[in-house]
């Protein structure tokens, strides 16, 4: 029971973010590729041997075919759905940091992957100039920029997420201490 318990814990994804502040504690760091490979590997290993357990053991008690065809196809489902919802996930990570931290998500292009943003992409709305039309000069939001790259773009902009996962995390942390402070004020 102690195990199966730890095994939950370990293959939690909030937990994947308590192994990572873990790693970097010993000074090791991880790439944002390399944490996203091994989130996603958790993720999908425990969804498919946990459906494909769950599949197996009804398959040997209810059905005449046994156990290993209901626990292949578990797994496959489990494996299946746990991909589905992870890449959900992820998408929705980079696209809530490209609308609430711009600035911070379009930094981490550039630096971690390379990748050149157009300037008017993630200018805000005092650095118009006065008098002109404001759709004119008002550009795209990042969001918008990364919808149109297609998967291509958004697959970047998730490992944009992971690398700069951390600094936004400090970032929130912050925002709530200033809000705490507010209250007791």
């Amino acid at each position: 029971r102690y195990h199966n318990s730890l095994v939950l814990a370990i293959m939690s994804d909030k937990n994947f973010d308590g192994l990572t502040s873990l790693i970097a504690f010993t000074g090791f760091s991880m790439p944002a590729r390399a944490r996203f490979v091994a989130q996603f590997i958790g993720s999908t290993l425990f969804s498919s041997i946990t459906c494909g357990l769950v599949a197996g053991q009804t398959g040997a008690m209810m059905l005449s075919c046994g156990p290993l065809i209901p626990f292949m196809t578990g797994s496959w489902f489990g494996y299946t759905v746990s991909c589905v919802g992870f890449w959900k996930q992820s998408k929705k990570k980079a696209l809530t940091y490209a609308r609430r931290y711009p600035k911070v998500l379009a930094h981490s292009f550039e630096t971690d992957l390379n990748m050149q943003i157009p300037k008017n992409v993630t200018m805000d709305d005092d650095q118009k100039t006065e008098g002109s039309s404001s759709s004119e000069l008002r550009g795209k939001s990042l969001e918008e920029w990364i919808h149109e790259g297609g998967t291509k773009r958004l697959s970047f902009a998730i490992l944009a997420a992971q690398s700069c996962d951390e600094d936004i995390a400090e970032m929130q942390k912050n925002e709530r201490q200033k809000l705490i402070h507010g209250y007791s004020n």
